[in-house]
């Protein structure tokens, strides 16, 4: 009996290995269409990050210099008092910014999605999203000049009302740079979350909301009671987001202060890129990368079991 019945399995697993390859024949050409697609996927995509972890336990300058050292690029990175200092600044960054760059968004979709005139909606859409096209380089330049010690617009401000005593020279002090650079963009309205946030809100049934106003709730209430719980999908894809990308980049830091003063503002993406290219440590680089690789998968994680409601 037991041998009919694995026979029977295996006559059973027949047909939905033929009905598979009938399904591909059938759709061959869409299936070469993709094959482009894929191509570069995997040479651009799934190479680099292959590469990365296989060179992450070489000692490798980037050239012929290429040595097998196993686990020793990650036990000196436990050691590497530049990462230690980068992933608190990390931590100290992501969650300022996560909190700001959700709340703003949110509250900036809840004010237009309240608007009664369509017209003055459009116009507002356009100015939220108009900051896309503005490269980051720019606006990093503008903050610096912002926060220049003698001609920077913060002190003259803090001059005006008779508050020179506060100024300083925000980047160059330990103290404040790594808060200098957590307020670069304010009033923290991503593009993306924005329209992230606005559309949940914008799907919400406006029966519900009709019903919630026969029943008394004011527009605390409203939010409360509706729009939270309905886009709290939406808010949450907006912190991961938020998390994502600001743990991949390295630009703000490098512009605006290079990482100094001393270790105060130095995370691990700027670190991976002066190991990589300032040191020519690409081994050390890739173990860098990987680590970062291991947090943002957490993330992502994180994200799946909060939206299924599993935490």
């Amino acid at each position: 009996m037991l041998k009919q019945s694995g026979h029977a399995k295996e006559l059973g697993s027949r047909p939905r290995k033929a009905n598979f390859i009938v399904q591909v024949l059938q759709n061959r050409y869409i299936y070469l269409a993709l094959a482009p697609g894929l191509a570069l996927l995997l040479l651009f995509e799934w190479y680099p990050a292959i590469s990365a972890f296989y060179n992450s336990f070489f000692l490798w300058n980037g050239g012929k210099l290429h040595s097998f050292v196993g686990w020793e690029n990650y036990r000196y990175l436990m050691q590497d008092r530049a990462f230690i200092a980068s992933l608190r600044n990390l931590t100290i960054f992501l969650v300022f910014r996560i909190i700001f760059q959700t709340l703003f968004p949110f509250l900036a979709a809840e004010l237009i999605v309240n608007l009664k005139s369509e017209r003055w909606t459009n116009w507002w859409k356009v100015i939220f999203v108009f900051p896309m096209v503005v490269p980051n380089i720019l606006m990093y330049l503008i903050w610096r000049f912002i926060y220049n010690p003698q001609v920077g617009v913060l002190n003259k401000t803090l001059e005006l009302f008779g508050l020179g005593d506060l100024g300083r020279a925000w980047l160059s002090d330990p103290v404040t740079a790594l808060w200098a650079l957590s307020f670069v963009r304010f009033p923290w309205l991503p593009t993306l979350q924005f329209l992230i946030i606005l559309g949940g809100l914008q799907a919400i049934s406006k029966e519900v909301i009709e019903s919630a106003k026969l029943d008394g709730a004011n527009w605390f209430a409203r939010i409360r009671f509706i729009d939270l719980p309905m886009v709290r999908g939406q808010l949450i894809l907006s912190m991961l987001l938020t998390a994502i990308f600001l743990t991949q980049r390295f630009d703000l830091f490098l512009v605006l202060t290079d990482g100094g003063p001393g270790y105060s503002t130095m995370v691990p993406a700027l670190h991976l890129y002066q190991s990589a290219f300032n040191f020519l440590e690409f081994g050390y680089a890739s173990a860098i990368g990987v680590i970062m690789f291991i947090i943002m998968l957490a993330l992502t994680v994180l994200n799946l079991r909060l939206r299924k409601g599993d935490l």
